[in-house]
């Protein structure tokens, strides 16, 4: 393994980078390391990182991030999309807007209960 020297001020932890062909043959032992050190060790292949081995915990924590980027980008779209919508409709009503919205709503319902989506308990035998 070729170990970066750490900081002792240091409380993050540092990678450390193997081959490819070293992961392959000490993958129990890098197991260990990530476990009792909490570190990440880079995979190289032809000297260039290609995967990287974490604790499942650094995992989760990744995808909890990747999931907020997500989210917040989504969130994002829908700010854009309003910001357009209202533009297109600036001269529209509240009552005009609610009024589209309910009509909008009730197609919508009817169409899922002709596909049998939806039932409603007044159509149950």
């Amino acid at each position: 393994m070729t170990d970066k020297p750490r900081s002792p001020s240091r409380e993050t932890p540092m990678p450390i980078t193997v081959s490819a062909h070293e992961a392959k043959n000490r993958l129990g032992s890098l197991f260990g390391y990530v476990s009792d050190h909490g570190d990440e060790v880079i995979v190289e292949n032809h000297g260039k990182p290609k995967a990287v081995i974490m604790s499942f915990a650094a995992y989760e924590e990744v995808q909890a991030l990747r999931e907020q980027k997500r989210r917040a980008d989504a969130l994002e779209r829908l700010r854009q999309l309003h910001e357009r919508v209202a533009a297109r409709n600036r001269d529209t009503t509240e009552e005009e807007a609610i009024a589209f919205a309910d009509r909008l709503s009730h197609e919508l319902i009817d169409d899922m209960a002709a596909r049998r989506e939806i039932t409603f308990e007044r159509d149950r035998p």
